[in-house]
């Protein structure tokens, strides 16, 4: 098949199509505007420019105290912290200083005598025991 100009429909002729247009143009005048006046468009304007505003430094008075408070916590989890630190500083210093004094004394033969006597007790313990 042999493709040319012949092969295609024929196109609608330029003056439907300007009649399609003179009819839209006709449509458009028909409308009326939807703001009347510039002036109106400006209060409008100012209108929802105030109302944004006002949100907006409402919203940046909050996000303020949010920051703010933000800050008095971190200030405040900061001396928390430093409290805590030196008092487990304190409580490992004083678990050291407990476990070198019973290291010592084991090692003089404290411990050694402690079991003697204990045996003793329960040794005594138990003939009173009998006794009854």
């Amino acid at each position: 098949m042999k493709l040319g100009l012949s092969n295609f429909p024929p196109v609608a002729t330029n003056e439907v199509i300007e009649q399609e247009v003179l009819d839209l143009s006709d449509a458009e005048q028909l409308t009326p505007p939807m703001i009347e006046s510039d002036q109106e468009l400006a209060s409008l304007i100012r209108q929802v420019g105030v109302t944004s505003i006002t949100d907006i430094d409402q919203l940046i008075g909050e996000l303020e105290e949010a920051r703010d408070y933000l800050k008095s916590e971190e200030e405040r989890i900061r001396a928390e912290t430093a409290r805590y630190t030196a008092l487990t500083q304190a409580a490992s210093a004083s678990v050291k200083i407990i476990f070198d004094a019973v290291r010592d004394w084991r090692k003089t033969g404290h411990s050694d005598r402690n079991q003697s006597r204990t045996s003793a007790l329960e040794i005594t313990n138990v003939e009173q025991l009998d006794e009854c």
